[in-house]
C-alpha cells in the first residue's frame, strides 16, 4: 500500500510540473513576454506647395520709353530705376507641378530724360516716367521638393507720365494716365522652412500708351509705349503649409 500511494504521489508532481513547464515555454528556455509594438511613425515624401502666399519683393527696374510727335519723329530712351513691392497668391501642387494665380504692385522709381534740337536748331527736353505697376498673372512650375522653377504671364497696368518742353518755340506738354499691357517672366524660389520661401524672377512688361495730347501744348503723342524690365529678389510666407507625411508599414 505504501508502495502505491507513492507512485501516485510522484504521479502528481510529475503531472504539476509538466504543466508548468507547457506554462513557461519549453524547459531550459526562460519566458519571454509580449512584446509591444510602436505605431507607425510619419516619413517625409516631399515638400507640398500647396496654399497661399503674401510677401514682398525689391530689385532694379530698367524702362525703355518709345513715342512719335509730328515736328520729331520717332523718339526713343531708356533708363533703370529701383522696383520694390508686394504679392499675395494661390497656388495648388498635383505631383511635380504646381499651378496658380498671383496678383503683385510694384513701386518703381524708374524715368528718364534725353534732349534734342527741333527742327536742327531748337533744344528741346523729353521725359518718360512709370511710377508702379499692378500685375495679374498665372503661375505654372515644376518643383523637385523644395526647389520650384515657374513661368509666369499675364495682364499688366501702370502709371506712366511723358513730358515734352522747347522753350524758344514756346513749347510744352505733358500726358499721365494708366497704360495697360502683358506681361511675361521666369523665377525660381526654394523653401528654407515650411512656410518661408526665398525667390529670384525677371519680368518683362509692355504698355501701351495709344495716342495722347501733350496739353497745353497742342502736340499729339502717337504709338506711345513703355518696355519695363525688373530683376527681383522675393521673399514669401506660405500659409496651409505642411510637408507631405504618410504612414508606411
Amino acid at each position: 500500500m505504501k508502495a502505491a500511494g507513492l507512485l501516485v504521489l510522484g504521479a502528481v508532481v510529475f503531472a504539476g510540473g509538466s504543466g508548468v513547464a507547457r506554462a513557461d515555454g519549453p524547459p531550459g528556455v526562460p519566458y519571454a513576454p509580449p512584446r509591444a509594438y510602436a505605431p507607425y511613425e510619419p516619413v517625409y515624401v516631399g515638400y507640398d506647395w500647396s496654399g497661399y502666399y503674401v510677401g514682398g519683393h525689391l530689385g532694379a527696374a530698367f524702362m525703355q520709353s518709345d513715342w512719335t510727335i509730328p515736328v520729331l519723329g520717332p523718339i526713343e530712351h531708356s533708363g533703370k530705376g529701383f522696383a520694390g513691392g508686394a504679392q499675395i497668391g494661390l497656388q495648388k501642387q498635383w505631383g511635380r507641378v504646381v499651378a496658380g494665380i498671383e496678383v503683385s504692385y510694384t513701386a518703381l522709381d524708374a524715368d528718364v530724360t534725353s534732349h534734342t534740337l527741333v527742327l536742327g536748331v531748337a533744344p528741346a527736353t523729353r521725359t518718360s516716367e512709370i511710377s508702379n505697376l499692378l500685375l495679374v498673372t498665372g503661375r505654372l512650375g515644376w518643383t523637385n521638393d523644395n526647389l520650384l522653377a515657374y513661368a509666369k504671364g499675364g495682364f499688366a497696368s501702370g502709371d506712366v507720365d511723358i513730358s515734352f518742353t522747347a522753350p524758344a518755340l514756346s513749347l510744352a506738354g505733358s500726358a499721365s494716365d494708366r497704360a495697360n499691357g502683358w506681361t511675361a517672366g521666369v523665377g525660381l524660389e526654394y523653401a528654407i522652412r515650411d512656410n518661408i520661401i526665398l525667390g529670384v524672377e525677371y519680368n518683362y512688361v509692355r504698355l501701351n500708351f495709344d495716342d495722347r495730347a501733350l496739353n497745353p501744348s497742342g502736340l499729339v503723342v502717337s504709338d506711345a509705349g513703355v518696355d519695363v524690365q525688373s530683376i527681383l529678389a522675393r521673399v514669401s510666407f506660405k500659409f496651409d503649409y505642411g510637408r507631405g507625411l504618410v504612414p508606411v508599414k
